[in-house]
């Protein structure tokens, strides 16, 4: 690897703290997408952000033909790879690049400087958001490979009557309904749930 920048460097102690230690995976995202009806698409490559005009030291590398999917606002469930084996799996409502961005907030941790006001940063990130995060950067600076992927669902709408008897179409939240499912079939598969999964919904168990 060629020598890290001050902005990569300056994370040691950041890393330090909210790495997570990862096992291999037996779980890849070939066999568990066949499982899953081939729905999943990569999404791009999870790499280090060098940039100094940007204080974030990750980023997704979207290939063209894939932005209009990335930005959409759309239901997904997506999986998070290392090596070509799932470290986690979790679902949004409001798109890929929504959900990759409130990611980037785990930079956030008292441990780093901010870049304005030279101070440490208050400590008010989702403490699920460092973990993942930390753990992403400190694996790539260690060679391994990073991706994203995910599972666009498709829109559930429903017909209400109103009471002066218009009929209208409401849209449906569903992606619960399938991370939960997702999940289930990854811990059918592997035992357990992926490494850095700490959350998914009981309703749906």
């Amino acid at each position: 690897m060629t020598a890290l920048t001050e902005k990569i460097t300056a994370g040691a102690a950041a890393r330090e703290h909210w790495k997570k230690n990862l096992l291999p995976e037996k779980i890849t995202i070939a066999d568990y997408n066949e499982r899953c009806g081939s729905n999943f698409q990569l999404c791009g490559d999870i790499v280090l952000d060098e940039a100094p005009q940007r204080q974030t030291t990750l980023t997704v590398l979207i290939d063209p033909s894939n932005s209009s999917r990335w930005k959409r606002e759309t239901e997904h469930i997506y999986a998070i790879v290392r090596n070509g084996e799932i470290m986690k799996l979790g679902g949004t409502r409001t798109g890929m690049k929504k959900r990759w961005d409130s990611y980037k907030c785990g930079h956030c941790v008292p441990q780093r400087l901010q870049k304005r006001t030279g101070e440490p940063f208050p400590g008010k990130m989702s403490v699920t958001n460092a973990h993942l995060y930390h753990t992403i950067e400190d694996s790539l600076l260690k060679g391994d490979q990073w991706q994203f992927w995910s599972w666009e669902l498709p829109e559930h709408t429903f017909s209400v009557q109103m009471p002066t008897g218009v009929s209208v179409q409401i849209a449906t939240q569903t992606y619960h309904a399938y991370e939960s499912w997702s999940m289930t079939e990854f811990k059918d598969m592997a035992g357990h749930i992926p490494q850095l999964c700490n959350n998914s919904d009981p309703n749906y168990r």
